[in-house]
Order: C-alpha cells, then structure tokens, then sequence
C-alpha cells in the first residue's frame, strides 16, 4: 500500500468509527429519554438506575452495530470520496494518471476489515449475550418471560407451560400433550419444573421433567412413544426428545436474529420446524450470506455518483446518492417482503438485491471521473 492508500484508509476508519459512536450515542439519548420509566422501576437509587442504563446499552451496542455496521460502512466511503472531492484531492491524481477507481482499493480494505468485525459480533458475541438481549430494561421483569406455545412437527408433541427462568433452559409448570402415536391417546404430561438439555453422545436433546405427572408407569406408550418418552434414574423424572429448544419458546418471530449461521442451518434442517418458520430461517440465512457482498458492490454504486462527469455540485451529487441508496434499501426490503409471503423463493429474495446492484454499479462505472 502506498501512502495516499494508508492516509484514506485510516480516514475510512476515522470517519466510521465517528459515524457509529455519534449514531449510537442519538440512540441511546432517545431510548433513555423516552424508556426512562422501565430503568426506574423498583424505587432504585440514582447510581443503581446509571449502573442498570449502563448494562443495558453495553449489551445493546453489539446489536446496534450489527444493525447499523453495513449502512454505515457505505456510508464512510460517500463521505471519505465526498471528502476528497471538496478538498480537491482528485484532481491531482488524475491528472498524475491515477484512475478514479484505483482510490477504491484502500477503501475496500476499510470495508473487508468491517464486515470481519461484524460477521465476528454476529457469529460469536451476539450468540452469547442472547439472553441479556432478549431482557427487559427493568432487572426483576428480566428474570421470566411469557411461554409461547410451540407444536413440534417432529414428534407431534405440543409444548407449553407458565413461563420461562431466562438464561437457565427452565420451563416452569410445563404441560406436553402426547399425540395419539407416541400415547394410546391424547395424553396431558405436566412438571412444575422442566429443564432443556443439549444433545450429547449419550443422549438426544430434550426436556428434563421433573416431578412429572403422570408418572411414566401410568403412560400407555405406543413403540414410538417408548423411543420418545426416556425413563430416568429418579422415578419422579422422565425425559421427553425433542429438538424444541429453550429460546424456540419466546419471541420466534426474532428468535432467529441472536442465532449464529451454523445454528441457523442446523435450524433449517430440522423437522421439528413447520414449513412457515423453515422459510423465514432460510431466507434469513441467505440473506446473511449475501449481505457481505452486498456492501462491497454499493460501494461501486456510491464512488461514481458521487464524482459524476456531468456535475460539479458536490451537495447534487451526494443527494442523488443518498437516493440511489434509497431506492435499494426499498429493493431489499421488498425482496425479503416477497420472500416472506412466499411470492418467490428465499434464495431469489436475497439475491434479487444483489443482482439489481450488481447491474447499477456496472451500468455506471462509466459516469466516474477519470
């Protein structure tokens, strides 16, 4: 890398790093100012309500930059060429002989090195901070949350119960129905306590009931009941299998945006799942798969409205780019719409975006000053 290419690399760098913590911060103003009530619950003191602000939004910043990381990626190169433009940087070097587009190699860097980030805080930070997202602001609310039933399509079994002790895999006063096949009958299984378990060598995954009842004596198991419904050391316990997990439970609609790629595929290849959550899994994993490749294309789109032939008003130019990004979030947007309502398929639905960019920016790769 020459210097000129270190110089607009660490200004990239500079102006994204600015733009996030100022964004961050405005959110963080507004969020505080208009929730300030739920930090204030429980009749804390002063320095216990900073504290609770002060855990609540470390936690929030790894998903704020996720949420806002790519945006701001393309955004950093608008300004950085918007930048050298006003300053007259460009001249000099084109009139040296150095093409417009050689100036994007630094930038590309900028752009590789915060989509690395960002897949990072996505694959392995968020995962781990799952339940301190999910958490209320409010610390005693934070400890349960609502159960949503679920029906697993597996096993046909039907799992609900009074509500969930985050952060712990527990399940309090859990009610599964034993579908006609696994049982005799229609058969009602219920546990004050029922603690999900991770599938290890020895044993699949499922929920641990406790205290459970009826007892496992009293069920009239089917053969397929009997590979279902496991006996336990403790008479009192029994253990059902089932891949329903924990966080399947609460809030599925976003469930899926905490998950890692990997756990996301394992997901999609599930058969406890219906045909309506695999869709919306799958279209999200395509979507996370395209989304690196989407940044770098907008970069192409971004550089030639911004130093256009046919216009020297920097203020014009940055507004139309402002628009054209605009117009394909919108594309996006109702690319993931479609695909959502079944219109056409998860794979097309994320990689319509990408085609539409990919078009523009090669459309106007002959509009850039050279």
């Amino acid at each position: 890398m020459t210097i000129f290419d270190r110089h607009l690399l660490r200004r990239y760098l500079h102006v994204f790093l600015v733009l996030l913590v100022s964004t961050f911060g405005l959110f963080v103003v507004i969020d505080s100012s208009t929730n300030i009530d739920g930090f204030q619950e429980g009749k804390v003191g002063a320095a216990d309500m900073i504290s609770r602000m002060a855990e609540y939004y470390l936690y929030r910043s790894s998903q704020f930059f996720d949420m806002v990381g790519p945006i701001l990626s393309v955004i950093a190169v608008m300004v950085v060429f918007a930048m050298l433009h006003k300053n007259s940087e460009l001249h000099p070097l084109m009139a040296a002989g150095v093409p417009t587009y050689r100036l994007v190699v630094p930038l590309l860097i900028g752009t590789a090195m915060v989509t690395t980030v960002l897949m990072v805080n996505r694959e392995l930070v968020i995962p781990r901070i799952a339940d301190h997202l999910r958490a209320p602001r409010n610390d005693e609310k934070a400890q349960t949350v609502e159960v949503q039933p679920i029906y697993d399509y597996a096993s046909k079994i039907w799992i609900g119960g009074a509500e969930l002790i985050r952060g712990t895999n527990r399940l309090k006063q859990a009610e599964f129905v034993l579908p006609p096949g696994i049982a005799d009958d229609l058969t009602p299984v219920k546990a004050p306590l029922a603690i999900y378990q991770q599938q290890t060598a020895n044993r699949p995954a499922g929920w641990e009931l406790h205290d459970v009842q009826p007892p496992l004596v009293d069920l009239q198991l089917s053969e397929a009941g009997e590979k279902v419904v496991l006996a336990m050391p403790n008479k009192n316990h029994l253990f059902i299998v089932t891949d329903v997990s924990f966080h399947q439970l609460s809030n599925r609609g976003q469930s899926f945006s905490y998950a890692s790629t990997m756990d996301l595929i394992r997901r999609v290849q599930n058969p406890s799942y219906g045909n309506s959550s695999v869709r919306s899994l799958a279209l999200h994993v395509h979507s996370r798969l395209m989304q690196p490749l989407m940044g770098f294309i907008l970069v192409f789109v971004a550089i030639p409205l911004i130093v256009r032939k046919e216009s020297r008003s920097l203020v014009s130019n940055i507004a139309l780019c402002t628009c054209v990004m605009g117009v394909m979030f919108g594309v996006t947007q109702l690319g993931m719409y479609l695909g959502k309502v079944s219109f056409i398929s998860p794979s097309l639905a994320a990689g319509a975006p990408l085609i539409v960019s990919g078009t523009l920016a090669a459309w106007l790769s002959d509009a850039a000053q050279t």
